[in-house]
């Protein structure tokens, strides 16, 4: 709970509904959790509790990333394409393919509150795309540079990103085992964290932000 204390446990190693195989991501809108499923290649929608709210199954392998607005689901895998599902009952209206420059092996991915902006960090292309979100379609604004480097605004495998309440990104940067925040713009703002065993940070993976900023 908020306080930090265990609440309960749900889930497990399996193919049924409430149970999945390496799940990669999950992303909770409006009290219901959604999950990318990765190595059962689908979606599940699911209560608080875990109960059983959908389940589908995905058109390409892997699923590695999910977010969610009001109206659609939004899901990455290992290539260069998202999904898109329907947010009410996870039937899936779509997909779109991009091309490797602006998207490659979407690893994390998040909405920002507004439901209208979608920010990927991809793997394999090291760096950031943020997309404009209308009526279930996405398109490129902006991205960041892609070598794959320890400098300031650089990445070593990108994992996650997320939005603060202001528009500004904060992205797990795998290998070189540090946050980084970017602007609204995505120009490079400051950095924490190195490889440690006691303290941040040891190959983050991914990463939440709340209602008050805290990641």
């Amino acid at each position: 709970n908020s306080s930090g204390s265990f609440v309960r446990s749900f889930g497990g190693y399996g193919t049924s509904c409430n149970r999945w195989r390496y799940a990669r991501q999950f992303s909770i809108h409006n009290d219901i959790i959604y999950l990318a499923d990765t190595y059962n290649y689908r979606v599940k929608k699911l209560s608080l509790t875990g109960g059983c709210l959908a389940n589908r199954n995905t058109v390409f392998s892997y699923p590695t990333s999910i977010a969610v607005n009001n109206r659609n689901v939004f899901v990455g895998n290992s290539g260069t394409r998202i999904e898109t599902f329907y947010t009410s009952n996870l039937q899936q209206s779509g997909y779109q393919t991009f091309s490797s420059g602006d998207l490659y092996y979407a690893w994390g991915m998040s909405m920002n509150k507004a439901g209208n902006k979608l920010i990927v960090a991809n793997y394999n292309g090291n760096r950031l795309s943020e997309f404009s979100v209308s009526s279930g379609r996405l398109s490129l604004i902006r991205k960041t540079s892609n070598s794959y480097s320890s400098s300031n605004g650089y990445f070593r495998r990108a994992t996650d990103a997320v939005y603060d309440s202001n528009g500004n990104v904060y992205a797990s940067d795998l290998y070189n085992h540090r946050i980084q925040k970017f602007n609204s713009s995505l120009s490079y703002q400051a950095k924490y964290g190195s490889y440690s065993t006691s303290n941040p940070f040891r190959y983050p993976y991914g990463m939440g932000i709340d209602s008050n900023d805290n990641i």
